[in-house]
């Protein structure tokens, strides 16, 4: 059934140090926001003890209504983009700045630079949340 869990092996737990999330949501549900929140405050923690980053990161606050799936990164210019069918680039954001239409238009319209096609390097699909983290 759908609740079931299949293991074709037993497992001692009592050898077991640490156990993973499974984050696409293949053997478990996860409560959101409560479960990206989490791994937000994790990844922020790492970035400011491990990575070096300002401790000014720890004040960064999750807001699960802001970020949603299907967003492009332009890792070039470190914007967010939210593209149509056609690929008309319809909102773009610079961090939590939204960038004017005049100023998206030059940067991404096809009629004043060749139209991206967002699948080089330098553009980034959002396909899960746990991606934004």
């Amino acid at each position: 059934s759908v609740n079931d869990v299949f293991c074709n092996r037993e497992l001692g737990m009592n050898s077991v140090r640490a156990i993973g999330f499974d984050m696409d949501y293949t053997l478990a549900q996860y409560k959101q926001p409560e479960f990206d929140k989490l791994a937000f405050d994790g990844a922020k923690q790492k970035l400011v003890d491990e990575l070096g980053y300002p401790k000014k990161v720890l004040d960064f606050e999750y807001d699960h209504e802001f970020w949603v799936r299907g967003l492009i990164i332009d890792t070039q210019r470190g914007n967010f983009l939210k593209i149509d069918r056609h690929k008309y680039v319809r909102v773009a954001y610079h961090g939590l700045t939204e960038i004017t239409s005049s100023i998206r238009k030059s940067i991404y319209s096809r009629f004043i630079n060749k139209a991206p096609s967002f699948t080089e390097k330098s553009f980034v699909n959002m396909d899960t949340l746990f991606q934004f983290v």
